[in-house]
C-alpha cells in the first residue's frame, strides 16, 4: 500500500523532478567547467601565531594587489580564472612542509609564492623533494644563501630577492664608511637562533672590515632559567625584554669591553626586545645600534640614530622620472588602502613574484589549445622560469634567474632612524631605456614604430625578434644602432611576415622586459579588394569584349587597387619622393578610395601595360 502511494506521488510530480534533474546537471556542468577553466596558485605566509605576522600579512596583501592589476589569461578563446589559495605556516618549518603538501596534492596549485622565512622554505622544498613533486616555489623574502648554492639548490626554487651574502656585503661596505673614520671600533653581533639569524651573522662576518667582532646568539646571552619556557618568562623574547635575565658574562662583556656598536641580526620583534632589555638592565647606554629590516614598527621604536638595512622598497622619491614617481606613489597608496598598513610594509619582491608567475603562465599558455594537465603545466612553468626574462617594477632591472638566483638584484636600502626616516645609501644613476610599441599592428599598413626613451644612455643597439609560438624560441630578425636625440628616438621596422615580435635592447637594461607586438592581417585590404572589384566591374561594363578578357581586366583592376592601397597605407613610409595617393589618416577611407580608383583605372592601364610588355617579349621570337 505504501509503495502505491509513493509511486502515485512520483508520477504526479515527474515533470518537477525532471526540471530538478536538468538544473542539477547544468550546475554540475558549470562546476566542472569552472574547475577546468581555473588555475590555482598557492601562497605560504606566516599569519597569526608567529612573530613574523606583520611580514606575512604584507607578503600576502602585496601578492593579492599584484593579481588584481594583472589581466586575464587566455588559452585559445578560453579565458582562465586565477584563484589564490593561502596557507598560514605560522613561521614554523613543519607547518610550511605540511602546507606545501596540502597545496600540491589537495589544492592542485601550479606554483607556490612563498614561504617568507628561509627555514620554512627549506622545509617546504625538502618535503616536495621527498615526494618527488615538481612544483615552482618562488620566494620573495627567503634570503639564506645556501638555498641557491649550485650543488644543493632545489630545482623547484626561485628567489626574487638578494641573499644574505649580497645584502650583508652592502651593509659591511656602508658600516666601514660610517665607522672607519672614527678610528678603531669594536662590534658585538647578536644573532637570532635560527637559520635566518645565523645566515645574517655568517654573511656579515665574512665580509666585515675589521676583526674586532664578538658574535653571540640571543639564547646564549640569557640565563638557563630565563630560557626555560615555564619559569619565569613564557618565551625568549620576554626574557630578552625584561633586562633581568642576561647572563653574567654578557653583562661583563658590555661593561668592561670596548664594544660601542651592537649589530642585531634577526627579526624586528626580537631585536627591539633585546634593545629594550639592554636599556632596562642598566648596562652601558652609549651604544650605536645596527638593525636588519625596514618595517614601520622598527622605524617607530628603534633608538634614534640607529642604522638599518632593509628589504627592497619602491621609493617614489628616488624615481628617475616624474611619471614613474607618480605611478609608484599611486601603487603604494592603493596598498595602504587595501591592506590597512603603512606603505613601508609593501613587499616589492612579493608583488614582482606575482608578476613573474603571471608572465610565465602567459608564455606557457600562449602555445596551448587547452589547459595542460597539472603536472605538465608545472614542468613547463619551471622551464620558462629558468629560461625567460620578466618585467620588474624598477625599469633599469629585468628579472631572470641563474640556478634560481636573480641575475640583477634589487638595491638594499639603508636608513638612519631619526623619527622620520632618511635614506643613507647613495642615489645610483641607473642607465636604462624605455621601449614602447603598439600591442597589435596590421600587416602591410605601416612600418612598426618602436619608441625609445633613454635615461643616461647616448646610444645603444636595438634588436627585433620573431617568436616561434610553438616552441617560444626567438629568432633575431634585425639589429641596429640607435642614437638618441634629447633622450628620445623612433625606429621603424619593415616586417613583412605575420606573427609575434619582441623588441629588446642588446647592450643596456630596458623596460618593459617584454616589448612586443603582433603583426596580423586587417580588414582594410579586403575593403580595398571589394572596392576595386566594384570599380573594375564599372570600368569594363562599357567595353565589348569576351568573357576571358573581361575576367582578366577585372583581375587587373583589383590588382591595381590593392597596389594603390599598399602605396597609400605603407608605401609612403618606404620612399618620400614617390607621389602615392592619400586621403587622410583613416586607413578605412584610404583603402576604400584607393581600391575604387585602382579598380576604375586598372582594367585599361594595367591590361594595356601587360599587353605591351607581352608584345615586346614575343616580338623577337616571332621575328626569329
Amino acid at each position: 500500500m505504501g509503495w502505491d502511494i509513493i509511486e502515485k506521488w512520483l508520477m504526479q510530480r515527474r515533470g518537477l523532478l525532471f526540471c530538478f534533474a536538468i538544473v542539477y546537471a547544468a550546475l554540475a556542468f558549470d562546476v566542472k567547467a569552472e574547475e577546468f577553466n581555473t588555475i590555482t596558485i598557492g601562497i605560504i605566509s606566516p599569519k597569526d601565531g608567529s612573530g613574523l605576522v606583520l611580514a606575512g600579512e604584507s607578503h600576502d596583501e602585496s601578492i593579492r594587489l599584484a593579481f588584481s592589476h594583472l589581466g586575464p589569461l587566455q588559452v585559445g578563446d578560453l579565458q582562465i580564472k586565477l584563484e589564490l589559495r593561502a596557507w598560514n605556516d605560522a613561521g614554523k618549518p613543519e607547518m610550511a612542509a605540511k602546507g606545501a603538501m596540502q597545496l600540491a596534492r589537495e589544492d592542485h596549485v601550479v606554483a607556490i609564492l612563498g614561504p617568507v622565512n628561509s627555514g620554512s622554505t627549506r622545509a617546504a622544498l625538502q618535503q616536495l623533494r621527498d615526494e618527488q613533486i615538481e612544483l615552482p616555489v618562488i620566494s620573495a623574502l627567503s634570503t639564506a644563501p645556501e638555498l641557491t648554492y649550485s650543488n644543493v639548490r632545489d630545482k623547484n626554487f626561485f628567489r626574487l630577492i638578494f641573499d644574505d651574502a649580497d645584502r650583508m656585503g652592502q651593509y659591511a661596505t656602508f658600516i666601514k664608511q660610517e665607522k672607519g673614520k672614527e678610528g678603531e671600533q669594536h662590534f658585538l653581533f647578536l644573532y637570532e637562533d635560527n637559520p635566518y639569524g645565523e645566515g645574517l651573522k655568517n654573511s656579515l662576518k665574512d665580509r666585515f672590515y675589521t676583526p674586532n667582532v664578538v658574535a653571540l646568539s640571543w639564547r646564549a646571552i640569557i640565563t638557563q632559567n630565563c630560557a626555560n619556557k615555564d619559569i619565569p618568562y613564557p618565551n625568549a623574547q620576554d626574557a630578552l625584554r625584561s633586562g633581568q635575565c642576561f647572563a653574567e658574562d654578557f653583562k661583563q662583556l658590555l661593561d668592561e669591553s670596548e664594544i660601542s656598536n651592537v649589530v642585531l641580526l634577526g627579526d624586528t620583534s626580537g631585536a627591539l626586545s633585546l634593545v629594550e632589555g639592554i636599556k632596562l638592565s642598566g648596562l652601558s647606554l652609549n651604544l650605536d645600534y645596527f638593525f636588519v629590516g625596514s618595517n614601520k614598527r622598527l622605524f617607530d621604536e628603534a633608538p634614534t640614530g640607529s642604522i638599518t638595512i632593509g628589504d627592497p622598497v619602491l621609493d617614489y622619491l628616488r624615481a628617475p622620472t616624474a611619471g614613474l614617481s607618480g605611478d609608484w606613489r599611486k601603487l603604494l597608496k592603493e596598498f595602504e588602502e587595501r591592506a590597512k598598513k603603512d606603505h613601508e610594509d609593501f613587499v616589492m619582491t612579493a608583488y614582482e613574484a606575482a608578476m613573474v608567475l603571471h608572465s610565465a603562465l602567459r608564455i606557457v599558455l600562449s602555445s596551448q589549445q587547452a589547459l595542460p594537465e597539472i603536472d605538465d603545466l608545472r614542468r613547463k612553468l619551471l622551464q620558462v622560469l629558468e629560461s625567460e626574462s620578466f618585467d620588474a617594477l624598477e625599469p633599469w632591472r629585468t628579472i631572470s634567474f641563474s640556478q634560481g638566483k636573480l641575475d640583477l638584484i634589487p638595491t638594499a636600502p639603508i636608513y638612519r632612524i631619526t623619527r622620520g626616516v632618511a635614506r643613507e645609501d647613495p642615489v645610483n644613476s641607473h642607465p636604462w631605456v624605455q621601449l614602447s610599441v603598439k600591442a597589435r599592428n596590421p600587416l602591410f599598413e605601416a612600418p612598426i614604430e618602436v619608441h625609445l626613451n633613454a635615461y643616461g644612455v647616448e646610444s645603444g643597439k636595438l634588436g627585433v625578434y620573431w617568436v616561434d609560438e610553438v616552441t617560444n624560441h626567438e629568432h633575431l630578425v634585425e639589429d641596429r644602432w640607435v642614437k638618441f636625440s634629447a633622450g628620445q628616438a623612433i625606429e621603424r621596422f619593415h616586417l613583412f611576415e605575420r606573427g609575434l615580435y619582441h623588441f629588446k635592447m642588446l647592450d643596456t637594461p630596458f623596460y618593459p622586459a617584454l616589448a612586443e607586438t603582433r603583426v596580423d592581417l586587417s580588414n582594410n585590404y579586403l575593403i580595398s579588394a571589394v572596392s576595386a572589384l566594384v570599380g573594375a566591374v564599372l570600368a569594363v561594363s562599357r567595353a565589348s569584349s569576351g568573357v576571358l578578357a573581361w575576367i582578366m581586366r577585372v583581375l587587373a583592376g583589383m590588382a591595381a587597387g590593392l597596389l594603390l592601397t599598399f602605396g597609400s597605407l605603407y608605401g609612403q613610409q618606404l620612399s618620400g619622393w614617390i607621389p602615392f595617393p592619400s586621403f587622410g589618416h583613416e586607413p578605412v577611407v584610404n583603402a576604400m578610395l584607393t581600391g575604387l580608383i585602382g579598380g576604375l583605372v586598372g582594367p585599361r592601364m594595367m591590361a594595356d601595360l601587360l599587353l605591351t610588355w607581352a608584345r615586346r617579349l614575343l616580338m623577337p621570337s616571332q621575328s626569329g
